[in-house]
């Protein structure tokens, strides 16, 4: 499973620690960063991601999403980490333009983990707020099956109490796959 363009999209569930571990990754090896998230909020301003979203629309978020990412890919950097949004796995173009330009990391985090850390900035636009839990559960169920069929390579990172030995972890699985 080699990677010869040397990019890495990591991708996940919202607050799976995506754009932390990419950031680690890519100080650990002396690649770039970047975040899908920044790359459109550099293309929204004054809103933010959430306020765009919400105004907005999915279908216009997941557009400036696509084109943010495709302008980073077409700039010419070299090795680089990407962390994707949480929900990129419903932008079939850009997990397509992902696929197509270097290799799909899943950081799967089991259900029960994720709802808390998800809530912590309050109840995000794509959920219910009259069934939070219901409607969490079922967008973890097909966001999971998304990611995991989108994957090069799925990495499932339980409780991170450790962030530098979840790091290591990481880096070895990797490695080992020749990412």
């Amino acid at each position: 499973m080699g990677n010869s363009s040397g990019h890495i999209f990591i991708s996940g569930i919202k607050h799976s620690g995506k754009t932390t571990f990419a950031r680690l990754l890519a100080e650990e090896r002396g690649w770039i960063f970047a975040d899908a998230d920044d790359l459109v909020l550099e293309r929204i301003r004054p809103c933010s991601v959430r306020e765009y979203y919400k105004n907005s629309g999915k279908a216009a978020f997941m557009e400036k999403e696509k084109d943010a990412v495709r302008d980073f890919i077409a700039s010419g950097h070299g090795p680089f980490f990407l962390a994707l949004g949480g929900g990129a796995c419903d932008n079939d173009e850009l997990m397509d333009l992902a696929r197509k330009d270097g290799k799909i990391v899943y950081l799967a985090r089991e259900e029960g983990q994720m709802l808390d850390v998800v809530m912590r900035h309050g109840c995000p636009a794509f959920l219910d707020p009259d069934d939070i839990q219901g409607s969490f559960h079922r967008l973890y169920v097909e966001r999971d099956r998304k990611y995991r069929s989108y994957a090069d390579l799925v990495v499932d990172l339980g409780p991170y109490a450790d962030r530098m030995e979840t790091l290591r972890m990481l880096s070895a699985r990797l490695m080992e796959e020749g990412l």
